[in-house]
């Protein structure tokens, strides 16, 4: 008994091999299809890839079918900035456009149709701005890629570091030309775009002034002296008050009515009047 089953055990160990190389095999191309477009996401994590399913084939890598010949990745790229020029109309003249680099390896069948682009999302351009080309001819495909957007502007730099809520003035500032992200019209280029403001987040000395860091400036500043002035049915009454907090043009705010003593609320109307209800 003991040496039969010693014979046997040889046999059923090179019949494992050989079923396991078989396996081995089998499952080669499908791991390293699999191994290929790991390594893809991992050079081009810009790159978004959507083909319908009758042409999923003909996307492929270096070493895959070259039956049809490949798009150029260069054309790509001048398509997506060509719809970032023309959604920015008249800025586009001052625009320094970037596109993501092509991954070589992306093998994408040349189109026999113009290519379509747009800009994703809002439609808004943005220091970092999508785009999507497509193909719309006998093959069909969609890729996405990013152009980083800049403008050369003469913009309003800052002279010295400003805090957080500095009341501007044209004394803070200069004109400078300077490469910016985004377009031009972000950033304000005259003393007059100043007026009222003031600064929503610190600034740095040199650092462009951009729209979006500017918040109207209160009309009112806590501790300020106001008129109160209450109105109903034909009667106004004022009185001189102290404001508890900031305000701009609308704010409510709390007034501390000298006479009275009283606290109420009121609406700013001006640098110096604060309406209430009478």
């Amino acid at each position: 008994m003991n040496h039969r089953s010693t014979r046997r055990g040889p046999v059923t160990r090179r019949a494992r091999a050989r079923c396991t190389t078989a396996l081995a095999l089998l499952l080669a191309p499908l791991l390293t299809l699999m191994a290929g477009l790991a390594g893809a996401a991992l050079l081009a994590p810009v790159l978004t890839l959507v083909a319908t399913p009758a042409h999923a084939a003909t996307l492929q890598r270096g070493g895959g079918d070259r039956a049809l010949p490949s798009i150029d990745g260069r054309v790509i790229a001048r398509a997506a900035m060509q719809a970032v020029r023309a959604l920015a109309g008249s800025g586009a003249a001052s625009l320094l456009l970037t596109p993501a680099p092509f991954d070589a390896r992306l093998r994408l069948p040349a189109c026999d149709q113009p290519l379509e682009a747009f800009v994703t999302g809002d439609e808004q351009i943005q220091p970092q701005t999508t785009v999507g080309v497509r193909c719309a001819g006998s093959v069909r495909w969609t890729i996405y890629t990013s152009i980083t957007v800049e403008s050369v502007a003469p913009v309003l730099t800052a002279r010295y570091a400003l805090p957080r809520d500095a009341v501007l003035t044209a004394a803070d500032f200069q004109l400078q030309t300077r490469h910016v992200p985004g377009l031009r019209a972000n950033y304000p280029s005259t003393a007059a775009a100043l007026e009222g403001q003031r600064l929503r987040r610190p600034l740095s000395a040199g650092e462009p002034l951009s729209i979006d860091a500017l918040a109207p400036a209160p009309l009112i500043r806590r501790g300020q002296q106001v008129v109160l002035v209450a109105r109903g049915a034909g009667v106004e009454v004022r009185a001189a008050g102290i404001a508890l907090s900031d305000g701009r043009a609308s704010d409510h705010i709390r007034v501390q009515n000298l006479s009275s003593q009283r606290i109420v609320e009121g609406i700013v109307r001006s640098d110096s009047v604060v309406e209430t209800p009478l």
